[in-house]
């Protein structure tokens, strides 16, 4: 049996046994409160099966399960690493929880050790990870050095949206029971990367005798769930949606928004989502934000307007988010949600909302896709999923949105199909590998992937360089700026990267050594 070991942040295959960045033994630092994490790459193993175990440390250990990549769309110009490698492939990006036995692939296993790190650890956490295949074992000495810092306070905004109906779909949920476990999990998974705000579907409505009636039970009951397992606030989805992408109007399940029948709705919707809000005592706490219609463009942009000038009559105490672009809606958002390609275009006018007071965020989908900008994609570095949150840090943007972490398409299959076919307001594209999940159904619960895992790291080191930056901003910049340009140009070299990383948590660790307010530290 031979292995290798290699950091979390660079993608291993099924295939391919020979890394530039493998490493016989871990090289491990870590923060209180958080993880040290490294995967075991096990390949000419004998036997159907593997055991792992740890000596000296608890830690959580996960089988990479190889994911199929049928395709790279989207990708009409390739250039070095865009894609990462040519199509068809498999990727390990899938990681399945085991106890102690993990069943060999045909080529290579694939192990993620990732050690909770608490918060009165000592300083040096030392043991070591036993692998055998049944024919030989092999004993990988691991050493973590524990900084005296605990995880930095969560400053930053993520809103990744779930879907329900595809996790029960997919485990078969057949009772209440079952259902709240699963929700619980899957909300533990979101959580464990450091997700602060969901998507909240709005109250279940009926219509009457003319009049509309709203059911805020289930909207209440999941808010107060959320809050309880650490989430900080919440999208309402929007008003209403586009018919289509040229078309100018925005509905709501098939009824014009400015119509009078529109009109009515609207009154009646926000003023029950206002007064149920205010007997929860949720009004006015920036618990809630609410969107008008999702992505306007310059069809609906006069339309858009109009709508916001409503809402806000009716509900004035909630802001307004939505992802946008350089469409024409100048002065009618809070939270400003730009494609990351579209914020670096229209950058002047963002930046002005932000000089204006309103917030700024940015977001992936299926695009951008081409010229080198980072995503989340599988065909793309795994290191460009960990840059992510480093360029809300460069830019100053305070949040981070993306559609989905398990809306898996009509008719493929999430295990072995990547690219499927998607359908938004009648435009029909194949999506690239992984848009659609960070999560994977699993037997009885949800399966993280390695690029969840990466986005929370993502979102550590942004709230190290957010608290360098309140004592000494020109050292922030200059450890971000030295692996970050823009969202097209990031530094792809891993031991520049690892360099970087590092000297990130050594600054980190100084500062906090001179004895900073704690709360800076969320301490």
């Amino acid at each position: 049996m031979k292995y290798c070991i290699l950091p979390t942040y660079v993608w291993t295959y099924p295939d391919i046994h020979e890394y530039p960045e493998a490493k016989g033994v871990p090289s491990l630092t870590a923060l209180r409160g958080g993880y040290a994490a490294f995967q075991i790459h096990l390949y000419e193993t004998a036997g159907e099966a593997v055991t792992v175990s740890c000596q000296g440390f608890s830690a959580e250990l996960y089988r990479q399960i190889p994911i199929f990549v049928e395709s790279c769309p989207g990708i009409e110009t390739p250039i070095p690493h865009f894609p990462e490698r040519k199509a068809p492939f498999f990727v390990n990006d899938c990681l399945c929880p085991i106890d102690a036995e993990a069943p060999c692939g045909e080529e290579s296993t694939g192990i993620y050790v990732a050690i909770p790190v608490a918060v009165d650890s000592k300083e040096m956490l030392e043991g070591s990870v036993t692998i055998s295949d049944g024919s030989s074992t092999v004993v990988i000495p691991v050493a973590v050095n524990v900084l005296k810092a605990p995880l930095p306070e969560e400053t930053l905004e993520i809103a990744m949206g779930i879907s329900y109906p595809e996790m029960i779909k997919y485990h078969g949920v057949k009772s209440r029971d079952e259902f709240e476990r699963l929700q619980t999990q899957y909300l533990s998974l979101l959580r464990r990367q450091h997700q602060t705000r969901l998507y909240v579907t709005p109250p279940r409505e009926r219509r009457v005798g003319g009049k509309w009636t709203f059911d805020f039970t289930d909207f209440n009951a999941y808010v107060k769930k959320a809050l309880g397992l650490g989430f900080r606030s919440f999208n309402i989805d929007g008003v209403g949606f586009r018919r289509a992408w040229d078309a100018p109007d925005i509905l709501h399940y098939g009824l014009d928004l400015l119509s009078w029948e529109g009109y009515i709705y609207l009154t009646e919707y926000l003023t029950a989502l206002r007064e149920n809000l205010r007997q929860e005592g949720w009004l006015n706490k920036d618990i809630f934000f609410l969107g008008v219609s999702d992505e306007p463009n310059e069809e609906n942009a006069m339309t858009y307007r109009a709508l916001v000038s409503v809402i806000r009559k009716l509900i004035p105490e909630i802001k307004l988010y939505d992802a946008t672009s350089g469409a024409p809606i100048y002065g009618t958002l809070d939270i400003w949600i730009p494609r990351s390609d579209e914020y670096e275009k229209n950058r002047e006018m963002f930046d002005h909302y932000k000089e204006s007071g309103d917030s700024v965020w940015h977001y992936v989908c299926l695009y951008p896709r081409e010229g080198g900008y980072i995503n989340r994609f599988m065909d793309i570095p795994l290191l460009c999923t960990r840059y992510l949150y480093w360029g809300n840090y460069h830019y100053g943007l305070t949040g981070y949105l993306h559609w989905t972490v398990n809306c898996y398409q009509a008719g493929a299959d999430p295990f072995k199909s990547s690219c499927p076919r998607h359908v938004n307001a009648g435009s029909e594209s194949i999506l690239p590998p992984g848009d659609d999940k960070l999560i994977y159904p699993g037997d009885g619960r949800g399966w993280m992937s390695i690029r969840l895992e990466n986005h929370r790291e993502s979102a550590e080191e942004y709230a190290m360089l957010a608290a360098i930056a309140k004592k000494d901003k020109h050292l922030a910049d200059s450890i971000c700026d030295s692996v970050f340009e823009s969202f097209s140009r990031v530094e792809l070299d891993s031991e520049k990267f690892e360099a970087a990383h590092l000297r990130l948590m050594k600054e980190y660790e100084k500062l906090f050594e001179e004895a900073w307010d704690p709360a800076d530290f969320g301490a």
